[in-house]
């Protein structure tokens, strides 16, 4: 460590650079966010949203790693890269989006207006129940039962329902995020010799 650097200097440096990438990743997740909902049944007994909270950091390391690529790959020659890099990640990031908007529907139900986590498995009262109802939907299931899902699916399987929809919904995050940051870079490369042609002509002092 240089003599110049202190451990109070490089803790100011690396939250200045904490800071930033995390007010980038802030607003890469509000891009997101707008069309990308999180998964409910995450919501702590103060109200705070833990999913997005841990959504954030996620997309702050991955925007950290990210930008080491950026430097990497910051000349004109390398816009194919970024393009191929992009185009690879709007794909993936397409069938990622598809499949978690499938989970939902298929691992939550509407009670009162709100979506709520359901399981795959009955419990025994719902069974006795669903066979005097058997076209029953799952949303008639929660109005019989006063919206308690346990009562109607095991616990265990009404688990296994949140941790899927929330894996899912933290691994779209770094597809949309690569896709972004690619774009970017991409036309930020592409203008690389038009900047540098301008820069060229300006006249000497």
């Amino acid at each position: 460590m240089s003599a110049n650097i202190t451990p109070q200097s490089w803790f100011e440096n690396t939250k200045k650079t904490w800071g930033l990438l995390l007010e980038f990743a802030v607003f890469i997740f509000g891009v997101v966010g707008s069309f990308l909902l999180p998964p409910p049944g995450w919501v702590s007994e103060g109200g705070e949203k833990t999913m997005i909270r841990l959504a954030q950091f996620v997309a702050a390391v991955l925007v950290g790693l990210i930008f080491l690529l950026v430097q990497k790959w910051n000349k004109k020659k390398h816009v194919a890269r970024w393009a191929i890099l992009t185009v690879a990640a709007l794909v993936l990031s397409l069938f990622a989006y598809f499949g978690y908007q499938y989970l939902l529907d298929t691992h939550t139900c509407q009670y009162a207006g709100q979506p709520v986590v359901i399981g795959t498995r009955y419990t025994e009262h719902a069974l006795s129940y669903i066979k005097d109802t058997p076209n029953a939907t799952c949303t008639i299931l929660l109005d019989d039962f006063a919206g308690k899902a346990e009562d109607i699916w095991t616990r265990d399987s009404i688990n296994k329902s949140r941790y899927i929809l929330a894996g899912t919904y933290v691994l779209n995050l770094p597809l949309f995020i690569i896709c972004i940051i690619a774009v970017v870079q991409a036309l930020s490369c592409s203008n690389q010799s038009k900047r540098r042609l301008d820069l060229s002509s300006e006249p000497s002092n």
